[in-house]
């Protein structure tokens, strides 16, 4: 399979803020850029911190024709079968080129942010009943479907289904790995270093009971792109934040000469500076590449960049970047 590109909106923070440095035009701009730039898809988070990411998919779907839109929303916000119509209509209008993600709240306190306030055998127990309801009602093979369970219970959901493909569902890697073969299409990796994604992948594929059936995987990463590395350095130092003071932690990093930031880097051109925080791939456009090309090697097939709000940066990775990978993973 082809490594696959997905940009994401930034919709979360300070800057999808009233009064911040994006907004509707933006976005609009940004999407299209994506399109004309050749990569294949939107992410398009959501989240406590996020603008309406249905919302916003809904809107886009007037202003581009070909890229997919990966639609995150937390299970917290909507019943299964209130996402499963929306969803639906989404599908519609944008031509069944929508994907979602059901990010896991346990993660970063989603659930209290809307008032999810179970333990975690209920969370878990709640989640699976909500991704059975979902899939059925996506998949329309069930009108007038009728479900009694724990925490939801539907008399005649889905009586005014259209037949419409159903979208992949993508759940994060912190969920179970029994609930991910059973339901969900792609994974979302956290980041991490390539021999921890490695061995992430392996884990989740012998969970799988038919290999042909495992997910995709995903990771996300930043991209700081410069003519020359010593250039994609210096630029890392302005564009991100402050290194956090020296801790302990389990991340093996490289002893490099350079650039003082190179003393958080966890893979030729890979930079983490703490193993919660983002990662970044620092380089030249040849580098950038060869590191792709690379994390397609260990298994993953989805990379969704953040981190990079301009139009400019997305033609630019389209210009430099894409035309460096092989013909075969060439968007």
């Amino acid at each position: 399979m082809a490594l696959e590109f997905s940009w994401q909106l930034p919709l979360c923070g300070p800057a999808a803020a009233p009064g911040g440095v994006t907004g509707p035009g933006h976005w609009i701009q940004l999407a299209q850029a994506v399109e004309y730039a050749g990569l294949d898809g939107l992410w398009i988070p959501g989240g406590a911190q996020c603008l309406d990411s249905l919302g916003i998919a809904a809107a886009l779907c007037a202003h581009t024709r070909h890229v997919r839109l990966t639609v995150s929303i937390p299970p917290q916000v909507m019943l299964p079968a209130a996402l499963a119509s929306t969803v639906q209509s989404l599908q519609s209008i944008s031509a069944n080129r929508v994907r979602l993600h059901l990010p896991d709240g346990e993660q970063n306190s989603l659930r209290q942010a809307f008032g999810d306030w179970l333990n975690r055998d209920q969370r878990n127990e709640r989640i699976g009943e909500y991704l059975e309801i979902l899939g059925r009602l996506l998949r329309g093979s069930d009108p007038g479907f009728t479900y009694n369970g724990r925490y939801f219970q539907l008399e005649n959901a889905g009586f005014a289904w259209r037949d419409l493909p159903a979208p992949p569902i993508v759940l994060d890697d912190s969920q179970s790995p029994a609930l991910i073969a059973s339901h969900a299409q792609a994974c979302l990796l956290r980041p991490a270093p390539p021999a921890w994604l490695r061995q992430a992948i392996a884990r989740q594929r012998d969970a799988s009971p038919e290999p042909a059936l495992a997910p995709t995987f995903a990771c996300t990463l930043g991209l700081i792109l410069a003519d020359t590395e010593a250039q994609a350095w210096e630029a890392a130092a302005r564009q991100l934040p402050a290194p956090p003071a020296d801790r302990a932690d389990s991340v093996t990093r490289l002893q490099r000469d350079g650039h003082p930031l190179r003393r958080f880097e966890v893979h030729p051109n890979l930079l983490q500076q703490a193993p919660d925080q983002p990662l970044y791939l620092v380089g030249t456009a040849q580098q950038l590449a060869t590191r792709l090309q690379e994390l397609h090697g260990v298994g993953i097939e989805h990379i969704v960049i953040q981190d990079q709000p301009t139009v400019s940066e997305v033609l630019r990775f389209g210009e430099q970047v894409l035309p460096l990978l092989t013909p075969k993973e060439s968007v």
